[in-house]
């Protein structure tokens, strides 16, 4: 029996939700393999599949459901900030909650630096370079790079990077590292915040497929946070000021923004603590002042 589309996904649905998975994940595999967006797919919502299309569709379902494979991983794409990215298990797969890092690194810049201006912006720990790739295409005047101790996860950085047409320069190694000397006006990161009691509470969907590297933020989290600050007065540089935008744990925020200000006192020009659409703090952001 042929099904049509609706049908297709009213059994995934229901597969899902019988090992408790996401029940939307139907929408996201038939989406792909048909190469539409998800207001195409239920515009033509009664539109028959093809045997091939829905044999695909029960063995994927299947999989992701006694498994736990990422769909993401899967098709070997995401869409973020209303463009795909290739992602592979070797990078993090971007949350929409990222998404609100990116626009308000935008407010806050237009916020406090001059209008036009061509900001120096970093992203550490790019992973598939979804930040530094959209902050490029959104912001064609910035100069921006982004770096990442992973090589596999550059590979998939730089040629999302290509298929996109994004401008950015990738570079290999620890935090600011590879560059050293060089002086920035935004620094952005996502870095790995889960805690080591968190990790245990992962879903297999992220703690067996996700990269660890890109997750494990030491004993309570904050690792990087802390190491970033202490490296940031080296790369102010003849700035002015420096603008900081940090992701962040939904219970990190006070502990994010104490470690900002005991990093810099009498320095801070503004620091706020911002929620996303969940209302779950999400990100730190921070002017900082030159001495």
């Amino acid at each position: 029996m042929t099904w049509k589309r609706f049908e297709a996904l009213r059994w995934a649905s229901s597969f899902l939700k019988k090992y408790n998975r996401d029940e939307n994940i139907g929408e996201i595999l038939l989406c792909s393999r048909l190469g539409l967006t998800r207001t195409d797919l239920l515009a033509d919502i009664r539109e028959p599949l093809s045997d091939q299309d829905a044999a695909w569709l029960r063995e994927h379902i299947t999989e992701h459901a006694l498994k736990g494979t990422p769909a993401q991983y899967m098709v070997g794409q995401t869409p973020f900030y209303g463009r795909l990215f290739k992602v592979t298990p070797d990078v993090l797969i971007p949350r929409p909650e990222t998404e609100e890092l990116v626009y308000r690194v935008g407010v806050w810049a237009k916020r406090f630096f001059a209008a036009g201006s061509r900001l120096s912006v970093c992203d550490i720990g790019t992973g598939s370079g979804a930040i530094a790739v959209t902050l490029a295409l959104e912001h064609p005047e910035w100069r921006v790079a982004a770096v990442d101790i992973s090589a596999n996860a550059l590979v998939i950085a730089e040629e999302n990077a290509k298929i996109l047409g994004a401008p950015v320069l990738f570079r290999k190694g620890s935090l600011l590292e590879p560059f050293k000397g060089g002086a920035f006006d935004v620094l952005v990161s996502n870095p790995p915040y889960i805690s080591c009691l968190e990790m245990g509470e992962l879903s297999d969907t992220v703690k067996n497929y996700e990269p660890h590297l890109a997750l494990f933020g030491g004993e309570d989290g904050l690792d990087f946070y802390r190491r970033i600050l202490q490296i940031l007065p080296a790369i102010i540089g003849s700035r002015p000021r420096i603008l900081l935008a940090f992701e962040i744990g939904a219970s990190q925020g006070p502990a994010v923004q104490a470690l900002v200000e005991q990093a810099f006192p009498g320095r801070i020009e503004n620091l706020a603590v911002e929620k996303d659409l969940s209302g779950r703090d999400r990100n730190v952001l921070a002017v900082i002042e030159k001495k």
